[in-house]
């Protein structure tokens, strides 16, 4: 939470180059990583919360994984990291050209049927690949909505409007 309130409040992160975003990110990881290895090693039980919250809420079946406060810092860190990629790369600059009204209902809907499919892969009970796996998902989703599905249909658009009829 002291990480979201901080960037929250910080302007920078809108114009922040690359190489920021690729330190934040390795910052938090490291971070995250000095904690959760040591003491998994140590053998504390990081899924305590989960035993809690199942025992405790009155919809255990809404308790999961994801749930966990280190699962929500690597989707945070993902989306940080998937942003940053998105934002510098040519594609997006590209597209940021395109403004007709078909070009953005053409990326709106191609970027809802792609992220409805990221959002079918399954995740794995394994803490491990289910950490990797959020982390990629989350880095994936701002990456499809500002470069990958923008930057083709600009193409595609804007390769119509260079040809002239006879």
């Amino acid at each position: 939470m002291i990480v979201a309130e901080i960037f929250s409040r910080v302007q920078w992160i809108y114009g922040a180059c690359l190489k920021k975003y690729f330190y934040i990110t390795l910052f938090l990881l490291t971070f995250a990583l000095g904690f959760y290895l040591p003491l998994k090693a140590l053998g504390v039980d990081l899924l305590w919360t989960l035993e809690k919250a199942k025992k405790w809420c009155v919809h255990a079946e809404w308790v999961h994984m994801h749930t966990t406060p280190f699962a929500s810092l690597l989707r945070n860190m993902g989306t940080l990291f998937g942003l940053g990629l998105g934002l510098h790369s040519p594609l997006y600059t590209e597209s940021k050209r395109s403004t007709s009204a078909p070009f953005r209902f053409g990326c709106i809907i191609t970027s809802l049927l792609l992220l409805q499919l990221l959002d079918y892969l399954t995740s794995s009970e394994n803490e491990t690949w289910f950490y990797l796996l959020s982390f990629c998902k989350s880095a994936a989703a701002p990456l499809i909505t500002t470069s990958l599905v923008p930057g083709p249909l600009s193409h595609l658009f804007g390769g119509k409007r260079g040809k002239k009829l006879v």
